[in-house]
């Protein structure tokens, strides 16, 4: 038993030995190529090799360095100017930039001053000029002397006084009908915005009218009622109400052109019967035709 026991520790160095070769060989084997000298780094290890004490090799040519970048060598910044915001002056103040140009040179100063009253030049409006005595008396004597020349009264005062002069008593009466067809009627509903589109206002006598302003104001060229008694419209309950037909009339003689007023109600005329899908019909309720249109052409150069 003696003899055997330095066998068996010659054999276990031995498989000692070879566990940590074969594990050496292992971790050889599974170490990544790129940390394993290629033939590539062998040349630059021969070639560092070869290199004098300077660092250069036979062709002249240094070792490749690798430097880090400092601060110092970070290339500057470029500035960026920020644009000034632009604030809005108020309307009373008016500040002169150029307040300063007494203590600048006097050559700078007369160039500056010049630039900025070419550039002040339309605001000079705002500012009123001053009158001496003298030109305000003659100032408030112009519109004296004016006045002292229109001797003769202009034509728009003389019209707008006989404008104002009652009309003399009706000589006629120019109606025209507008008339549902048989077995309809006309609905309030449909018929006061038709109205309305027409420049129509509600007012003296509980019917509508139309005057020389489309607003409702001035004259009243023509009128239009209800062809049922009592002929009023209540434009609170329109939308209630029915009739079998409108009648629009004017008088002669009348306010302004009386050719034209007509042509304005007929135009009207035309305009509801079609809105309302009804007969336009004149003063006889006789369809309206182009012998109608002469007669009443004729009354109104009658009464001209």
């Amino acid at each position: 038993m003696e003899d055997l026991q330095p066998v068996l520790i010659v054999l276990s160095a031995v498989a000692i030995i070879a566990v940590l070769v074969h594990g050496f060989w292992s971790i050889r084997k599974q170490q990544p190529k790129g940390l394993k000298d290629s033939p590539l780094t062998g040349r630059n290890r021969e070639a560092s090799q070869n290199r004098d004490r300077e660092g250069f090799d036979a062709d002249g040519i240094g070792e490749v360095r690798v430097r880090k970048m400092t601060a110092d060598d970070r290339p500057p910044k470029l500035k960026t100017t920020k644009r000034p915001k632009m604030v809005a002056e108020p309307a009373d103040a008016d500040p002169d930039p150029f307040d300063t140009a007494e203590e600048m040179p006097e050559d700078v100063a007369f160039e500056l001053s010049s630039e900025h009253n070419a550039t002040r030049a339309p605001k000079a409006n705002r500012h009123e000029p001053q009158l001496s005595i003298e030109e305000e008396a003659v100032a408030e004597e112009e519109p004296q002397l004016e006045l002292g020349l229109a001797e003769e009264t202009p034509e728009d005062v003389v019209e707008e006084v006989a404008d104002d002069e009652p009309l003399p008593a009706p000589r006629d009466v120019l109606a025209l009908h507008v008339v549902a067809r048989s077995g309809q009627q006309l609905n309030g509903a449909e018929l006061l915005p038709a109205l309305l589109a027409l420049n129509f206002k509600y007012g003296e006598m509980q019917i509508f009218h139309r005057h020389e302003d489309n607003a409702g104001h001035g004259k009243v060229l023509f009128s239009l009622a209800n062809m049922v008694k009592p002929g009023v419209f209540d434009p609170d309950n329109m939308e209630q109400f029915t009739t079998q037909g409108i009648v629009l009339f004017m008088t002669l003689p009348c306010y302004g052109d009386a050719l034209f007023n007509f042509s304005n109600m007929l135009n009207s005329a035309q305009q509801l019967a079609d809105d309302l899908d009804a007969l336009l019909l004149d003063g006889e309720r006789n369809i309206w035709s182009n012998e109608s249109k002469a007669a009443y052409l004729e009354r109104i150069r009658a009464n001209a």
